[in-house]
């Protein structure tokens, strides 16, 4: 079975006891250094964990930094799970991924991309390391998932429209053309959804799902036409597939469908839902049945229900209700770009196995396809995803990240038991560094709600000394902070200050809620929780309280001209990525819909109508007179999901009005700048926004 697709989730609320904010270093080696910009140049991150079938050995990507080169270096690595022994490059060949093993655990397919070549599928073979080239597909795969027989191989192929002739007529014009003038690179868009951030223009761009025998030949196109699709499961007997499709045109953001079709071709079958958004996640182990999540599409803070059904879509019943529990994980990190949900279904079809979101952490839990019960197998602490299961189902392979640590292979046993670390791919640099150990605690907010927090002292500069601190909020809005491990808040720690960051009103991992919450009250909900989070900290004797400063971007970035706009009390502000004016961003962003940012026209009313007061009303830029902190505000020249007209609508009213303020602009970059943009990129901004703390700090 194949993982669903990355979603946000919720989870029930969580109460926690009232901590003190007294903070204790770890024990360090008096020859630790401090942690540099230029560390993650030394840093391992590692992604998509799949474990054998029969348990033994784990694939997983590892991506480091190739200076010279602007850009990282990924290969597949292959793990033994009893002895962690890591064989680096298994394929001899920078850039392979995508991997899927075969049922015997005795070889794997993966894709291959070369220069001048669109992506191939591939087969390693254990013994020996024979590398056999599967596919010689014109348009190039992805997405490898392998039957249970091991005789088929579903594939993922994207088809590109062709470019239309360019409109001049070249005889008249009085010059031949050469033939890239032939064809236009004019974009004439007719489509709501024409854009991804990171992707640029996608409107012209196709995936449908093909099969290949496992050999590679009998290239089989199952679907085809002008909409996309995304493939859930191969069926227990390997004779129907299932995939998510949305075949209709949308004025809403997130809709889809589940279907099913035999694996050899033919028609589709709908599964029926009286909901809009539903995404696949396994067949029953019948057949007869699908597992799907199911959910609506206007509020923002609402997390599906998973439900089973006939293939058609009747007699649809309930296992997890909605906004019962937050699927996958949603922790924030810039080690990775989100960790999504993973999900299998266990031998017998009684349990699957999937992540959850928990109050500042994520967790592997099965649940009871029956009663829709859960238990824990991981404990409810780090952020555990990337997960696959043996074919047994006794044992899970996964990434987990903590604090302290980041991202390394686990195994555990299904039935319980102490989870083991595999890997230690970063040892080497946690040995050398100095590091901070953030400490928990919590207040209560004017709502009634507890918000949870961290402190995380300073390890560098004077002992004992009172310290600068900062405040750093997250994106999303509906994400978290969490126990996982975060090079940039070490960073500021080493260069001597105290970090603070917490989970405001409209996170995720404390219940609908305290994530609905926000929705009605964009921007003072949250500002009300930093507040009361940093009315806390102030008290401590470790933190000079003329001397803060807050940071964030994406909502964060929001959220960061939000507070400035409404209190001095920071001496310093960096706002990455920002919105300033929802109005804008609901009809620019590449995700713009009816139901965009904080539900949009749903809630708000229509972005265009004088009437709809709340964007005015939520906007920062509204407030922006109120701005005296010094402000570094940098974006990234190919963001679409908060485009840049966001930044530069404050920064050209911040200059008009003569305030103190600075725009960094980064080009061939997008929205996800500090977790996968170019290394130079990423270790240059750390340094620019080093450079104006110290200024003003």
């Amino acid at each position: 079975m194949k993982p669903s697709g990355p979603l946000n989730g919720m989870s029930g609320m969580r109460l926690f006891a009232y901590l003190t904010l007294a903070c204790v270093l770890c024990p360090l080696a008096a020859s630790a250094a401090p942690v540099v910009p230029e560390d993650l140049f030394k840093l391992t991150f590692l992604s998509n964990a799949a474990l054998s079938p029969d348990g033994h050995l784990v694939l997983v990507e590892a991506s480091r930094m190739n200076g010279p080169k602007d850009t990282y270096d990924r290969s597949i690595e292959l793990v033994d799970v009893a002895t962690g022994h890591l064989t680096h490059n298994i394929t001899k060949h920078l850039g392979d991924g995508d991997y899927a093993w075969m049922p015997n655990s005795r070889s794997f397919v993966f894709v291959r991309s070369a220069p001048k070549q669109k992506p191939q599928l591939y087969r390693y073979t254990l013994a020996g390391g024979a590398i056999t080239q599967l596919t010689h597909i014109a348009d190039g795969v992805a997405a490898p998932v392998v039957d249970h027989a091991g005789d088929r191989i579903a594939l993922t192929v994207t088809q590109t429209d062709p470019s239309p002739k360019a409109q001049v007529d070249f005889a008249r014009a009085g010059f031949t053309p050469k033939a890239a003038q032939k064809k236009s690179d004019i974009a004439v868009i007719d489509s709501l959804f024409f854009e991804t951030n990171g992707q640029g223009y996608t409107y012209r761009q196709h995936q449908h799902i093909w099969t290949v025998d496992v050999a590679g030949g009998h290239a089989t196109q199952l679907t085809s036409g002008k909409y996309s699709e995304n493939f859930d499961d191969w069926s227990p007997d390997d004779r129907s597939i299932m995939f998510d499709s949305l075949r209709y045109d949308s004025v809403d953001g997130g809709p889809s469908d589940v279907y099913t079709m035999a694996s050899t071709g033919g028609p589709l079958q709908k599964v029926a839902s009286p909901l809009p958004a539903n995404n696949g996640f396994f067949f029953a182990a019948d057949g007869r049945r699908v597992y799907f999540l199911s959910g609506d599409i206007k509020d923002a803070a609402a997390r599906p229900a998973l439900v089973a059904a006939n293939l058609d879509g009747s007699d649809r019943r309930v296992v997890v209700e909605r906004n019962a529990v937050g699927w996958g994980d949603t922790l924030l990190g810039d080690m990775k770009e989100g960790g999504g949900l993973c999900g299998w279904r266990m031998p017998g079809g009684r349990l699957a196995l999937l992540n959850m979101d928990g109050p500042g952490y994520a967790n592997l839990r099965t649940v009871d396809l029956t009663s829709g019960e859960f238990r824990d197998v991981t404990p409810a602490r780090g952020e555990a995803w990337s997960c696959s299961i043996s074919s047994d189902g006794s044992r899970v392979a996964y990434l987990y990240s903590d604090f302290m640590h980041p991202a390394d292979v686990y195994a555990a046993a299904t039935n319980g038991g102490a989870p083991r670390r595999v890997t230690d791919v970063n040892a080497a640099y946690l040995a050398g560094v100095t590091l901070s150990q953030p400490k928990e605690f919590s207040v209560k907010d004017p709502a009634g709600f507890t918000v949870q927090a961290w402190f995380m002292p300073a390890t560098g500069g004077a002992p004992g000394a009172k310290h600068p601190t900062l405040l750093d909020i997250h994106g999303g809005p509906e994400t978290q902070f969490g126990d996982t491990f975060f090079h940039e808040f070490q960073l500021y720690a080493s260069e001597g200050y105290n970090i603070v960051f917490c989970n405001p009103a409209g996170s995720t991992g404390h219940g609908y809620a305290f994530e609905e919450a926000l929705e009605s009250n964009y921007g003072d909900a949250m500002f009300a929780d930093v507040q009361a989070v940093m009315d806390a900290v102030v008290r401590r004797p470790d933190v000079d309280a003329t001397r803060l400063a807050v940071l964030g971007g994406s909502y964060g970035g929001y959220a960061t001209l939000w507070v400035i706009s409404h209190t001095d009390r920071y001496k310093v502000a960096v706002a990455e990525r920002a919105v300033s004016n929802v109005r804008t961003e609901n009809l620019t962003a590449d995700f713009a819909a009816r139901n965009g940012l904080g539900g949009g026209a749903y809630n708000w009313g229509p972005p265009w109508d004088p009437a709809s007061a709340d964007y005015a009303r939520f906007s920062p830029l509204t407030y922006v007179g109120g701005v005296h902190t010094p402000l570094l505000i940098l974006h990234a020249d190919n963001d679409t999901r908060a485009p840049i007209d966001q930044t530069l609508q404050e920064y050209t009213a911040l200059k008009i009005l003569g305030r103190t303020v600075e725009y960094v602009a980064v080009p061939n970059e997008d929205h996800d700048l500090s977790r996968t943009g170019s290394p130079i990129h990423r270790v240059e901004r750390l340094n620019l926004i080093l450079a104006w703390l110290r200024k003003y700090l």
